[in-house]
């Protein structure tokens, strides 16, 4: 059975999961690192969404070093090469599979947005059944 995660500390813009873990893997919804009506650079809004990434895995009891996939969504083509870098920061041992798109973002603020799957720790299957899974 799925369970869901939802971070207190992160709004939501819609209605979807923060996170489902099913068969021993994390799927995590797509997180921007914007703040609403504050402009701020690619480089802010890619480690704003990677913090928020990390809390939700720490919450799911999964980490960074446990993502084997991970998709970009970039506003400008023009960032590639700033992604490229930020990213081997956050994923130093063994780079999860990773897709990276170039596209429209429903507000003019957005610049990345990125969702990962990760594993659960080899221990276990399923999240605790403490809140905030549900």
């Amino acid at each position: 059975m799925a369970q869901t995660i939802n971070s207190p500390e992160i709004l939501k813009a819609g209605a979807y999961s923060h996170a489902v873990i099913s068969n021993g893997l994390v799927f995590l919804s797509g997180q921007t690192g914007n703040t609403a009506g504050m402009k701020s650079s690619f480089n802010e809004q890619f480690q704003g969404a990677m913090e928020k990434i990390s809390n939700i895995l720490k919450l799911s009891e999964s980490s960074l070093d446990s993502v084997v996939k991970c998709n970009v969504y970039l506003a400008n083509s023009s960032d590639f090469q700033k992604m490229n870098e930020l990213y081997a920061k956050y994923f130093t041992k063994s780079p999860p599979a990773r897709t990276t798109i170039v596209t429209g973002f429903p507000s003019p603020e957005v610049l990345v947005e990125i969702d990962v799957v990760a594993e659960l720790s080899k221990q276990k299957t399923t999240a605790s059944s403490q809140w905030p899974f549900s």
